[in-house]
């Protein structure tokens, strides 16, 4: 599950995170970013929804299912990088994964 090896993008990536054994069904971190970056998440397990949020920017809701998938916030003009804050939250006993890629 790692997304490394899924997501071809040019950029730096600024976070990555697996939960391979189904631990934490919440989790959150600090990232600094700019406003123009890529979020990618997989989750694999139980019927649920998995939710993710960046402060001020992303919202984003998806049926925990086998597969990944990719959300692009394109901000212009491109401001400084900030701390943001990402929210993790997928259903009990799932398997999950997230990549943050902060574009050129």
């Amino acid at each position: 599950m790692d997304l490394k090896k899924k997501v071809k993008t040019k950029g730096t990536v600024v976070l990555s995170h697996v939960d391979e054994k189904a631990e934490q069904s919440s989790w959150t971190a600090a990232v600094r970013l700019g406003n123009t970056y890529k979020v990618a998440v997989d989750c694999v397990g139980p019927q649920g929804k998995l939710v993710i949020r960046v402060t001020g920017r992303i919202n984003m809701v998806r049926q925990c299912i086998a597969g990944y998938t990719t959300l692009t916030s394109d901000g212009y003009p491109r401001k400084k990088s900030k701390v943001r804050h990402l929210t993790v939250e997928a259903p009990p006993g799932a398997k999950w994964a997230v990549l943050i890629v902060q574009l050129p």
